[in-house]
């Protein structure tokens, strides 16, 4: 996140001042709809394994009345840009010239026009799933392995002797001049089965005592979250959970059949777990109406929709007012916080891509209900690829429930799956970079790796630590070239979008700070959005691929002796869940993964590379939007 002001000296800045900054202040009957590029280009290449796209220019055209030069302030034209669109407080017109309703999120006199003030309440629980993993964990720890036990005890004093009791530290002390050998006695050497079924109720979104119960980190339950708008109320429901590092949501899709022509309100029920603290940022997507535009449905506008800060531990309830549903495509929900990872995005359920409902390209793959049995359940899975995190740990958790949960003591091989559980945990903390298994392409700026319907990523040029950037593009003509690798056993595509760079934006929003906010240092305001790659790019679904190579292979290439290979003592128990021969089981259960691209390969992961030229100056904001148009959900990785 870029460094922003001191909170005392916002404090002193005027919220009218900041509207007024940057791009000027007009009016006018309804903001017109600003002309697009027509020059944009895509060539598939290499026997169909890499697209070239060069990105539209806008020469020629005009921004009200004025030539358009797709020059930016971090460009060629600093001191006199002229992609910047004016504020204009009025409705954003649809290509007939008439106001559409509910496109004016924010003026002077209403900070919040889309919303009266939210409903907030206390959570019962704001405890997240990352929390809570987190504890399962260290419990898990403490039963496989006698040192952790014994180094968990410790506080200030060299291994914990000699440390005084006291209630406030919440836990038991280590009594004085113990010696570590007897702390082995003291805790019985199991694990609790209730542990292990909550960590499979977290990634299964089982049903769980908590606010985010029945959203799964497995991402496969997307065919059965839909909202219905109501055909009397016109309201549609939905519940979100913010948590540090990710946006859950029990909404994938919105079916607004009831609306097409109507206007109407999506009822968010928010609730911010523990460290969750963010602005609530719904960012609002609009098209051409197709029945207006000889049936296409073309990038219009984009915005906003609010910008209102929310604590932890609190329950916002918004009633979001919404434009015709003949001009929406979706909605994506953004935190500056921890980005791109904290993003997600519901869609137009009757939306058509490739000839298909976008239901359908999710149903087709994990079912129409993917949890109504078991069965089911596990069939929607087994689509996720063995590299997600989130399934690692899925997989562990189940592994130790089988041959572990019912009493047994410890051994070797549940000390290996808790270290796989807990490595996988640290792997599904940070999107930002790769998971273990995945190995960045060294001959490109960019790699990303699709897999549980989420995208990973990591990018040479960038700080690396709350946002993802890419300096290098600062003028038109700069060409990033990316490396796609699918992990999932499904299809996935990419499209890259501009969310202010070639058309401008209007920064209608008003500071934050000084209300305990993110910001709005940065939003996007109102902004006339664009694709920069005028087709999808497809990555191809992995391949389920057997091991076949020896224990010596493994001993050789993944970094443990093969004496410790062939003497773990309960593979047999543990084949029950992970199938297939010691050496295909040693590869699961191993935390470090080979750093070699022969590994990426050997795991049959789907690859697909582009190229982007990008021919136009970069917005400040953000750079570029890229996602996963079929399976969209959290499949999104930005770039600043």
């Amino acid at each position: 996140m870029r460094t922003k002001l001191d909170k005392r000296i916002a404090r002193a800045i005027a919220p009218a001042a900041l509207l007024l900054a940057g791009t000027g202040m007009a009016f006018a009957q309804g903001v017109p709809v600003q002309p697009r590029p027509a020059d944009a280009t895509a060539e598939v290449v290499n026997n169909g394994t890499k697209t070239i796209y060069k990105t539209g220019t806008a020469e020629g055209l005009t921004t009200f009345g004025h030539p358009f030069a797709p020059s930016h302030s971090m460009g060629i034209n600093k001191d006199n840009p002229t992609n910047l669109l004016p504020t204009i407080y009025e409705l954003q017109n649809d290509i007939l010239g008439n106001p559409i309703p509910n496109t004016l999120p924010s003026t002077p006199q209403n900070p919040y026009n889309l919303h009266a003030d939210p409903i907030v309440s206390d959570l019962f629980d704001d405890r997240s799933p990352e929390e809570d993993l987190a504890r399962l964990i260290k419990r898990l720890k403490e039963g496989v392995d006698p040192i952790h036990r014994f180094l968990s005890k410790q506080n200030v004093f060299y291994a914990g002797l000699g440390v005084p009791a006291d209630p406030r530290r919440g836990a038991r002390d280590v009594p004085r001049n113990a010696n570590p050998g007897d702390l082995g006695e003291a805790i019985l050497n199991k694990i609790n089965a209730d542990d292990l079924q909550f960590g499979i109720d977290i990634f299964e979104g089982n049903a769980v005592n908590r606010v985010y119960s029945g959203m799964p980190l497995l991402n496969y339950k997307g065919p059965e979250q839909i909202s219905v708008v109501d055909p009397v109320t016109k309201i549609a429901n939905v519940h979100q959970v913010w948590v540090r590092n990710t946006i859950m949501s029990d909404t994938f899709f919105v079916d607004p059949s009831a609306v097409h022509d109507d206007e109407w309100i999506v009822r968010y029920t928010v609730d911010v777990v523990s460290r969750g603290h963010e602005d609530f940022v719904p960012f609002v997507a609009l098209v051409t109406d197709p029945a207006n535009n000889n049936g296409a449905a073309e990038p219009l506008v984009a915005m906003d929709a609010t910008f209102f800060p929310m604590d932890e531990g609190k329950r916002y309830v918004f009633d979001l007012q919404m434009p015709p549903a003949k001009y929406w495509t979706l909605t994506y929900h953004w935190g500056w916080r921890y980005h791109p990872s904290r993003i997600q995005t519901h869609e137009n359920a009757l939306k058509v891509i490739a000839g298909k409902n976008i239901v359908e390209w999710e149903s087709d793959v994990f079912g129409v209900a993917p949890s109504s049995s078991e069965a089911a359940k596990e069939a929607a899975i087994d689509m996720i690829g063995e590299l997600a995190p989130a399934k690692r740990m899925w997989r562990g958790f189940k592994a130790l429930k089988q041959f572990y949960g019912n009493g047994q003591s410890s051994d070797l091989t549940a000390y290996l799956l808790v270290r796989e559980i807990d490595a996988a945990y640290q792997d599904w903390q940070n999107r930002m970079r790769l998971p273990r298994g995945v190995v960045a392409d060294a001959n490109s700026d960019s790699t990303l790796f699709y897999v549980n319907n989420t995208i990973y990523g990591e990018m040479d040029d960038t700080d690396g630590v709350a946002q993802i950037e890419f300096h290098r593009w600062t003028t038109r003509g700069e060409t990033i070239n990316i490396k796609l690798y699918n992990g999932d056993y499904f299809p996935h595509a990419y499209i890259n979008l501009d969310f202010g760079g070639l058309r401008g934006w209007e920064n209608i929003f008003h500071n934050t700070l000084p209300l305990n906010g993110q910001g709005a240092w940065f939003t996007f305001g109102r902004a006339a959005w664009f694709l920069n790659t005028i087709a999808p790019a497809i990555i191809p679904p992995a391949t389920r691929v057997e091991d076949g190579h020896s224990a010596e292979y493994h001993a050789a290439n993944d970094g443990v002796s093969l004496e410790e290979m062939q003497n773990l003592p309960t593979f047999e128990q543990a084949k029950v869940i992970f199938g297939g021969t010691k050496a295909q089981l040693r590869k699961n259960l191993y935390f470090n993964a080979t750093k070699t691209s022969n590994k990426v390969t050997s795991e049959g992961l789907g690859e697909h590379d582009v190229e982007i030229e990008f021919r136009f100056d970069p917005a400040q904001r953000l750079r570029f939007y890229q996602f996963d148009p079929l399976h969209h959900g959290v499949a999104i990785w930005s770039v600043h």
